[in-house]
């Protein structure tokens, strides 16, 4: 429960730090914030019910598909959209009919390895090497849960070491986050001078 704690309030962070110049990146880390908090609520007191752990998952489903939307914001093909939110409706869907986190982390990867960082070598290549970074490492929580790794499974387990691994994958987006709007009002000062 604290680690989720500390999670959102990270991700809540985050948000301020760049709800003015990214507008669509900060929504990522605004519902990755919620999720964290509502799960929270649901790792700490379990008898709440199954909807909070359920919410927690879809408010999750909503920041993936910010980010993606995000990476993809001066690509205007409304289809590729459109794909992001079926896909991450369709898994999320799955997730919840069968009570498997696994769905979620199977979004997670096509949604961030496949969409952004791949999609980004290949065809867009414009977002900063901090954000492929952080999704990187973010997958390293992904295995953690995944795989049960635990150092005390009261104090340290499997999603807590997600939850602190995601805080660092975080700060890299968001660093790289700050990196792009940065570059984009440069450009765009640029413009208006020439």
């Amino acid at each position: 429960m604290v680690s989720n704690l500390l999670l959102g309030v990270f991700a809540f962070y985050f948000y301020f730090q760049h709800r003015k110049l990214s507008k669509i990146w900060s929504l990522f880390f605004l519902f990755m914030g919620f999720s964290a908090f509502v799960g929270g609520v649901y790792h700490g007191f379990p008898d709440v019910g199954e909807q909070y752990r359920f919410l927690s998952w879809s408010l999750f489903s909503i920041s993936l598909i910010s980010a993606q939307i995000a990476a993809y914001q001066n690509n205007n093909n409304l289809s590729i959209k459109l794909i992001f939110i079926l896909k991450s409706v369709m898994l999320l869907f799955f997730a919840i009919q069968n009570a498997n986190f696994d769905y979620m982390v199977i979004d997670t990867a096509i949604s961030m390895i496949g969409f952004i960082v791949i999609g980004n070598m290949l065809f867009f290549k414009t977002l900063p090497a901090n954000i492929t970074y952080g999704i990187l490492i973010s997958f390293a929580a992904a295995f953690c849960v995944v795989l049960k790794i635990s150092i005390s499974p009261i104090y340290m387990n499997y999603n807590d070491i997600g939850h602190y691994i995601s805080i660092l994958s975080l700060f890299l987006i968001s660093k790289g986050v700050n990196e792009d709007s940065l570059k984009y009002l440069s450009e765009k000062l640029t413009s208006k001078t020439n």
